[in-house]
């Protein structure tokens, strides 16, 4: 992700980042640019207002036919639980419906141990037979 990748430059001290993805994974399609939102208010709210280093976590598992996707941060926690005004998780959720309808979901909320985590759960696209 290279929006990742720039603000890897513009907060070098501050901001970690962990990718938890299985291989059989790796290359599930997902909607273009859906995670983007996610990782921009993880940064937003999560690194841009401490000054201690926080670590991003992006992380992906499959169950019986599902894979969710989920951008987490142990930074501040945000005023709100929508961590932020919820303008780019609206955004998120409107394109998952759009493209899945009732077949995915977007869940987000504070973690107990603080931070915010934020996660897609969308049908895993079957294989082309080879």
């Amino acid at each position: 992700m290279q929006y990742l990748g720039i603000e890897m430059v513009r907060f070098p001290e501050r901001l970690r980042t962990q990718f938890d993805i299985p291989p059989a994974l790796v290359d599930e399609r997902v909607p273009a640019l859906i995670l983007q939102p996610l990782v921009e208010n993880a940064i937003k709210y999560g690194v841009s207002r401490t000054t201690r280093p926080v670590t991003i976590a992006i992380k992906a598992s499959a169950n019986d036919g599902w894979m969710t996707i989920s951008v987490e941060d142990d930074g501040e926690d945000s005023p709100t639980t929508e961590h932020g005004n919820g303008i780019g998780l609206a955004n998120v959720r409107d394109r998952l419906e759009a493209r899945y309808g009732d077949q995915a979901s977007l869940a987000n909320g504070r973690k107990p141990e603080g931070g915010f985590r934020a996660a897609i759960t969308i049908p895993i696209t079957p294989k082309d037979p080879e």
